[in-house]
């Protein structure tokens, strides 16, 4: 084709990327995914574990009013709140197996079994942990593994549930899929931090005493959000 001053024209030129730069984009988009993918999975399993608390708290709230309601008391002590052995039965909860005080700890958390059977619970730290749960316990069909204990620390609770969300799977950390929360004789879900009325810290929740307790107390504190 000829300009108006009879000179041809080329053709635009038309550039594509090289094999070499192609491959040195696709490296770039791997290493990124394996970068993210990780915390990605991670934060999308925390918002697992908090909606699961969320609902087996609620769950566990409709339980004990229902109990007031049925005892006709305001005292939750009254009702199957003041028995672990009535208050986790078929009547209350979904039960697929049950554990008792002696077997607890070897068949239901398996802390005390042998080989690899053997569970070992830790805190967010990574720092291996070790308790005496020797308390009747209960595997529910949604996977959850619950016990509870009577203590009344100066009245202010009935009791209190040591929970793992996803039963004996892992990660088996204190704060991610395992918590303990207190039971008001009014038939409330409390923690530690409003028991004793010390401000919950993240420090608490990865070690000392009462671990499991803190830590629920620092989710709560946190508008439910596993940011630590």
């Amino acid at each position: 084709m000829l300009s108006g001053g009879g000179q041809a024209l080329e053709p635009p030129c038309k550039k594509a990327f090289t094999l070499t730069e192609l491959l040195l984009a696709l490296t770039i988009v791997g290493v990124l995914a394996v970068l993210t993918v990780p915390i990605l999975m991670n934060n999308i399993h925390k918002r697992m574990y908090v909606t699961q608390l969320r609902n087996m708290v609620a769950n566990i709230q409709q339980v004990a009013q229902d109990e007031l309601i049925t005892h006709r008391t305001r005292d939750l002590s009254d009702t199957d709140f003041g028995d672990p052995e009535l208050l986790l039965t078929d009547k209350h909860f979904s039960i697929a197996e049950t554990c008792s005080a002696s077997t607890a700890l070897k068949d239901c958390w398996k802390v005390n079994a042998t080989g690899k059977d053997k569970i070992v619970y830790k805190t967010i730290r990574g720092s291996i942990t070790s308790f005496s749960l020797n308390r009747k316990s209960i595997f529910l069909k949604n996977g959850v593994l619950l016990s509870y204990i009577l203590k009344s620390n100066d009245g202010k609770t009935v009791g209190y549930f040591t929970i793992d969300l996803n039963g004996n799977d892992k990660p088996n950390v204190w704060g991610r899929d395992a918590f303990v929360f207190y039971i008001t004789p009014k038939g409330e879900i409390t923690d530690i931090a409003t028991i004793t009325n010390v401000q919950p810290q993240i420090g608490k929740c990865q070690g000392g005493t009462n671990i499991p307790a803190w830590c629920y107390s620092l989710l709560v504190s946190k508008n439910w959000k596993m940011d630590y």
